[in-house]
């Protein structure tokens, strides 16, 4: 029987390192020789490269294991991440608009791109051109425990760590063979998500050698706003007393409208009173009434994504070899691919100029002709470059004298429902492998690691549903005769923009451009690090001097090709991209000393000084980075210890930020000079002296977003950050099992790299408050650019490093592990309790010298975005008997008000929100057991918002659950 077995592990291993070498000869990753006898020396705690002998950090750290992941019976570990106290959620699988098809994690709200990703202590390869990493492209089924470091540490790892780090460490010692399923819906049988993971593990060689392969797959159905129904499938506004919800939507509907472009102009009705303000609105018949912002809007929300479809494929292997005592390869090779949809509703046409035939059109009645001639002018216009489809400098005439000019020029909004919705496909390929050599070094009592890593994600994005602006354009304009375009090219249909229904099939396929985009972020990195201690030459009177040395290198590229339509913006439902290309190399040095102060005296068990430097040189910049860290731990006495932790950490400048052109974007923000804005008396004044005109001003129909440019500048330099952490342990002799933690939280960041003003709605406060008044030089009103009619054409934002941000608070962690028999209960199992709770009393953004600050904690909106709430708490039950489990999570959410104190909506407060989730275990065998849980038992209600919600819900779906009651079921099989 043992020979068979032994056989069988020696069949098993062979196939696993058969699959190890396939994917890639080199996939390396860092391995700890679980198989030689622990040494204490061996213990490497994240946030730190020195061994040293306990888990004692004089950094706070957070963690969860595999367990956690297991019994929250989520398949993305952002959706867990995202419910830690430290976090303020990023993309998650129920964001739509606004996702770019990855997942991503953001340490205090500071964004993701401040937040450094690790696996197994090294870099994971970044997606996007921001540096961002995408959490879909690390195996879950590998994940032995995730470590959350907060505060800086770019004096250890480098660039990214102003926040934090979130370390994944894998399961690199695995041995048999485990195969896991799951499945969860809601209750109503909604959003279902399956997944199913293989990991296979064995020891050769007399088990010097370790090698693992897992194979993993999970697959996410798609939920719309409008099949989950109720408040959902609305967009909903404010009343005009902002006291309840009305329906509303977008200004650009599914009859059309159109607004004068020539300063002055106005469409005359029938009984309304002339005014610029007015707009006609395309009925089906061909003829124009006047709209009505109340009551003519489009209800966007029901073609929206509650949950994004994802389809995921991941192929990881891991192996290890001891090729002499003392000396150990590793390797790691990892594939993974996820593909992401996300669905708009049908393209707008959001106040863009188009010239149109007029006499002769067809598709307009002679009382819509007679209404609309007043939108011509004799005298010369100019379109401006921005309207690049239709740009120029015309006059318009009246070619056979019938009183009716030929073609004029209007701002249309438009929803174009005959083309159908606008979807994304993100399709993400990531290719990370790694190889390494670990090695003992005796006259240090230390060791080495020499490691070297590629990796490459390539992405596509198709775009469905969108059209291109200049074959809108070349489709309104008609031939003498009304019977085709006036410049037939490319099989040129003539289009009826004007009322709901009315673009034949013929006309929606001209106008359609299917976009398509590639990207590829490829990163090499290598370095050495040796650690060790002084204990061989010296030691102080309270023991050797730790150290840990090394150098790495670092070269990162990225190139987007976006399609032509795409780059130049000849397209109206998404955003322009233009192409990026960029790339950066960076050699750096760092040093780490842990030096014993003090040891074994009154009231100091032990003092310990910590110190760290990193020098960074990177292309680009004129001078190296430097970055330090000083933090000391004093353990009192055996059960308490204090500690602390100052840090200069870095951000340097992303490849987009560095090089990514102009392109447009459309950020909620209300224009405080149109109707939607509602003016007060001094709010009018500083319109009007920006240049507004006082006829116009209260009256511009405005969508609630604003279009805006912005790009990347090549003279940025890195940000800085200032954190500081202090706080203290706490683990009573007297009382077996529990521990305690706190520690104060204070991160400022100066030389932020954001965009000019921080955001479209902060440009135009500053633009029309007191401080600038209106102020025609003011760069800020400068930064507004407007059509003739006095609309928002868009908003220029340029990246600086003008920004600061400051953040402050208190993390509380609470753990207590017993059995009921110790509590004088019935011996009936053991009990595990850990309560993570973080206070956020201050969340300032300042957008530069002139800007108020934006203060975010206990805020939502369209200044702050996300929610801040000041207190987050994370609770977790865990009872154990014998084979059985029963696992509660309690995760409260303080309540938030809106962030814009100079608006008034239905919904000021969003109020405090309470989910539990509940789970079970039941370990039916040594090798077979079942998960089975509930998310949001109490189905706590997700919050509807009017014109303060986020673009892509209701409300922010990232930070509250808008899914509702959802039940899983998980089952593993091990031997």
């Amino acid at each position: 029987m043992l020979g068979i077995v032994s056989r069988r592990k020696r069949l098993l291993a062979s196939s696993i390192l058969c699959g190890v070498m396939l994917p890639a000869v080199s996939a390396w990753a860092q391995q700890a020789p679980s198989e030689e006898p622990a040494q204490v020396e061996e213990i490497v705690v994240t946030g730190s490269r020195i061994a040293r002998p306990d888990l004692t950090s004089s950094s706070p750290i957070a963690q969860v294991g595999a367990a956690e992941l297991k019994q929250s019976g989520v398949v993305n570990t952002e959706n867990l991440l995202n419910t830690l106290p430290q976090a303020v959620p990023g993309i998650t699988s129920t964001v739509n608009n606004g996702s770019n098809g990855t997942a991503t994690v953001n340490l205090r709200g500071l964004g993701s791109n401040r937040t450094l990703v690790l696996v197994d202590g090294k870099r994971q390869t970044p997606t996007t051109q921001s540096g961002t990493v995408d959490l879909n492209l690390i195996p879950p089924a590998l994940i032995k425990r995730i470590d959350v470091v907060s505060g800086g540490g770019s004096a250890v790892y480098g660039s990214d760590a102003i926040s934090g780090v979130v370390n994944f460490t894998l399961k690199n010692d695995f041995e048999g063979l485990e195969f896991s399923t799951g499945y969860s819906k809601t209750d109503n049988g909604e959003a279902p998500i399956y997944s199913a993971d293989l990991t296979m593990g064995a020891n050769f060689a007399d088990r010097r050698g370790n090698v693992v392969l897992s194979l993993g797959y999970n697959k996410r159905e798609a939920l719309t706003q409008g099949e989950r129904g109720g408040m959902l499938s609305t967009a909903w506004g404010d009343n005009a007393a902002k006291t309840g919800f009305v329906p509303s939507g977008s200004g650009s509907n599914e009859p059309g409208r159109v607004d004068p472009f020539v300063s002055g102009k106005f469409v005359t009705l029938p009984g309304v009173t002339n005014s610029a303000a007015n707009s006609a609105l395309f009925l089906t018949d061909g003829n124009v009434r006047l709209y009505s912002s109340a009551t003519d809007t489009y209800n966007f929300a029901p073609v929206n994504y509650v949950q994004t479809p994802q389809e995921r494929f991941s192929v990881t292997s891991l192996a290890n070899y001891e090729i002499k005592p003392g000396l150990r390869a590793y390797a790691k090779g990892n594939f993974v691919n996820s593909q992401v949809v996300t669905q708009l509703a049908p393209t707008p046409v959001g106040s863009r100029t188009f010239r149109f035939t007029l006499d002769n059109n067809p598709f307009l009645t002679a009382a819509a002709k007679t209404s609309l001639n007043s939108l011509g002018s004799s005298t010369a216009y100019t379109i401006p470059a921005s309207s690049s489809w239709t740009a120029g400098t015309f006059t318009d005439v009246d070619s056979d004298g019938d009183g009716l000019y030929d073609t004029v020029t209007g701002v249309f909004n438009r929803r174009l429902t005959e083309v159908g919705p606008r979807i994304s496909k993100f399709n993400f390929y990531g290719y990370q492998m790694q190889l390494g050599l670990k090695g003992d070094i005796d006259a240090i009592n230390g060791g080495f690691d020499v490691y070297y890593q590629y990796g490459n994600t390539h992405g596509t994005n198709t775009l469905l549903g969108d059209t291109s602006l200049a074959r809108i354009q070349q489709a309104l304009l008609l031939n003498a005769t009304g019977t085709g375009c006036a410049d037939p090219s490319n099989g040129c249909v003539p289009i009826n923009m004007f009322g709901t229904g009315n673009i034949s099939k013929a006309a929606a396929e001209f106008i359609k451009t299917r976009i398509t985009a590639a990207q590829d972020y490829e990163q090499q990195y290598g370095g050495f690090n040796i650690n060790g201690d002084s204990q061989n030459w010296f030691s102080l009177p309270a023991g050797p001097i730790g150290f840990a040395f090394g150098g790495e290198y670092r070269a990162e590229e990225f190139d987007y090709s976006p399609s032509q339509d795409l780059a130049a913006g000849n397209v109206t439902g998404f955003n322009a991209s233009p192409p990026v290309k960029g790339r950066f190399d960076v050699y750096e040095g760092y040093a780490e000393l842990l030096v014993p102060i003090l040891k074994d005296l009154p009231l100091v068990k032990s003092l310990d000084l910590e110190l760290a430097g990193r020098t960074s040189d990177y292309t680009g910049q004129p001078h190296p980075v430097k970055t330090y860290k000083v933090a000391g731990s004093w353990k009192v006495y055996d059960d308490l210890m204090l500690r602390a932790s100052y840090n200069k950490a870095i951000r340097a400048p992303a490849i987009g930020d560095l090089y990514a052109p102009q392109s447009n974007g459309f950020p909620s923000a209300t224009d405080p000079c149109s109707a939607r804005g509602a003016p007060n008396a001094a709010v009018r004044q500083a319109c009007i002296n920006s240049g507004v005109s006082s006829s116009v001003v209260g009256l511009i129909n405005a969508n609630q977003q604003t279009q805006t440019l912005s790009g990347g500048n090549p003279n940025l330099r890195p940000e800085e950050a200032k954190t500081f952490t202090v706080g203290f342990t706490y683990q009573p002799s007297w009382l077996s099992g529990f521990s305690m933690t706190a520690d104060y939280f204070d991160i400022k960041i100066t030389d932020a790299i954001a965009s000019f003003g921080g955001s479209a709605s902060n440009v135009m406060n500053v633009c029309y408050g007191s401080l600038v008044n209106g102020n025609p030089n003011s760069p800020y009103c400068q930064a507004i650019r407007r059509l003739a009619n006095g609309s928002i054409d868009y908003i220029s934002l340029t990246a600086q490093n003008v920004a600061s941000i400051k953040t402050s608070g208190l993390d509380v962690s609470v753990t207590y592990r017993t059995t009921l028999e110790k509590l004088g209960l019935p011996d009936w199992g053991s009990l595990a309790f850990r309560s993570l709770y973080t206070n956020t009393w201050e969340w300032t953004n300042t957008p530069d010298e002139i800007s108020t600050p934006i203060k975010c904690a206990d805020k939502f909106g369209t200044r702050c975005g996300n929610p801040t709430p000041r207190h987050k708490l994370r609770t977790t039950l865990n009872w154990t008997m014998n084979q059985f489990g029963v696992n509660m999570v309690w995760n409260h959410l303080d309540d938030v008000l809106d962030d814009n104190p100079a608006s008034v909506y239905t919904v000021e407060r969003i109020g405090a929100k309470n989910y539990i989730d509940l789970s079970g275990d039941w370990n039916v065998t040594d090798s077979l057991a079942f998960t089975a849980g509930v998310r949001n038992l109490t189905q706590e209600a997700y919050p509807i918002l009017g014109g303060n919600a986020s673009p892509s819900n209701s409300g922010y779906p990232a930070t509250y659950d808008v899914l509702g009651r959802t039940f899983f079921l998980n089952a593993r099989l091990r031997y």
